[in-house]
């Protein structure tokens, strides 16, 4: 038997002591999520990625992962219409499905059938958890209607909508921070006075602009400072106005500098301290988060991943929270 002073021993010790403490927090995932979208700018193939590196990662892989069911149609009714609905699931080409700039087959509506069921279940999740992150989801620019913009579902406004049939009291707050504003979210929301839409965004972008409880349209070229100011004033003034059982954050990285469909300058430093306010904002708070991938088209797909993986490690790690 080795003695108690074992400098092994005693280094294992001091090493667990210096262990990060780690936040309540779990992960959804499934490998439906990927689609197969070779040479387009939407890099579906980033869902296994960063799966793949937060099995690596020594802190991350703590965390439970659980793996979503496929929608019911039943859910989806509560966002899209039944002629809608019938189009999509039918794999037909029509005016309601045309416009979302991706592939209309079964593996990748399938994809959007898994999607939103993540975010439903990152939604029932957050009963034990403070965080949980959907490897997914995200998809802001669909419509009751039609699809737009990569997205054929909207996830967050079925998960939503699902969690206030149960939680009817409850209120609901969407911070969209992905470079393109939460249209479809701003549509499906615009009559429920328990969900409040914040999106902040660069204005002269696509998509078409509708509205939402608020909105910031950012200038060309925005950089980190400006773009950290305004949000944490914004995130300030809804304070005082509405107090969030749970937020939903889109947590999109497509604002980034090297992002080929965004024009704002953000280093991945101020993505950080993006994800870091959203964070102290919310604990202060203390309301759970859904956090969503959403976008990233960076020109490198690895910038991409490792984003939306540092959004995961702010959310982690409560070391974060005192920076």
């Amino acid at each position: 038997m080795k003695p108690w002073w074992d400098i092994f021993n005693i280094t294992s010790w001091l090493e667990d002591s210096l262990r990060p403490e780690l936040e309540s927090m779990a992960f959804v995932y499934s490998p439906q999520y990927n689609m197969n979208l070779l040479g387009h700018v939407f890099p579906a193939v980033k869902f296994s990625r960063i799966f793949e590196l937060l099995s690596w990662d020594e802190h991350l892989s703590k965390f439970n992962v659980y793996y979503p069911e496929k929608v019911s149609t039943e859910d989806l009714q509560l966002v899209h219409t039944q002629e809608y609905l019938d189009d999509l699931l039918n794999l037909r080409n029509t005016k309601s499905t045309a416009y979302s700039e991706i592939p209309l087959n079964n593996e990748i509506v399938e994809a959007f059938l898994y999607a939103v069921g993540g975010t439903i279940l990152a939604t029932e999740l957050t009963e034990k958890y403070e965080f949980v992150f959907n490897i997914g989801g995200g998809f802001h620019h669909s419509f009751p209607e039609h699809a737009e913009g990569f997205c054929y579902l909207n996830d967050v406004g079925v998960a939503a909508k699902k969690y206030l049939l149960k939680n009817p009291h409850h209120k609901i707050l969407i911070v969209d921070l992905d470079v393109h504003q939460g249209n479809g979210n701003a549509v499906v929301f615009q009559d429920e006075p328990n969900v409040f839409t914040f999106s902040i965004h660069q204005e002269n972008l696509y998509p078409i602009k509708q509205k939402s409880n608020l909105d910031i349209g950012l200038q060309d070229g925005c950089r980190d400072h400006e773009y950290l100011d305004k949000l944490r004033k914004a995130l300030e003034t809804i304070q005082k106005e509405f107090q969030p059982n749970l937020i939903y954050y889109v947590a999109g990285v497509d604002p980034y500098e090297y992002d080929l469909l965004g024009g704002l300058k953000l280093t991945k430093s101020g993505l950080g301290k993006r994800d870091l306010i959203v964070k102290n904002f919310a604990k202060h708070l203390r309301s759970k988060v859904v956090i969503l991938t959403a976008g990233g088209y960076a020109q490198k797909t690895e910038d991409t991943v490792s984003l939306h993986l540092q959004t995961a490690q702010v959310f982690s790690r409560k070391e974060y929270g005192l920076l």
